[in-house]
């Protein structure tokens, strides 16, 4: 798996949760903006996920088969779902769940990265 790839995430994820709680300090709703910038998450945790498929299939497979495809399934779930409980919960601390969301990418796509990085 990319440590590239990783990096990107992580940063992503950082700058897409901090400016969730800027809205959630503003006193605001979510908008467009912060929408685009979770899609824009989204892509690259998608890319990361397509990376670990792509590892799994040509290359050496992990000491925790089962864990590592778990962390692939979930990954690409985890921003969606809660940018629909953002947007299902139109009160104003609601997008504190896409900040709990952009940590949560941010930890699965590490430990993952962990996870490859140890192979028979």
């Amino acid at each position: 798996m990319s440590g590239l790839l990783v990096a990107v995430v992580c940063v992503l994820a950082l700058i897409v949760g901090a400016w969730a709680v800027a809205v959630v300090a503003r006193d605001r709703r979510v908008g467009r903006p912060l929408l685009v910038g979770v899609g824009v998450l989204e892509l690259a945790v998608l890319a990361l996920v397509a990376d670990g498929v792509a590892e799994l299939v040509t290359g050496p497979r992990p000491v925790e088969l089962a864990t590592s495809i778990a962390y692939l399934v979930v990954a690409p779930l985890v921003l969606p779902a809660a940018t629909f409980w953002t947007l299902a919960d139109r009160s104003r601390p609601s997008p504190l769940v896409l900040v709990v969301a952009c940590f949560a990418a941010m930890v699965v796509a590490y430990r993952a990265f962990l996870l490859f990085a140890v192979t028979r």
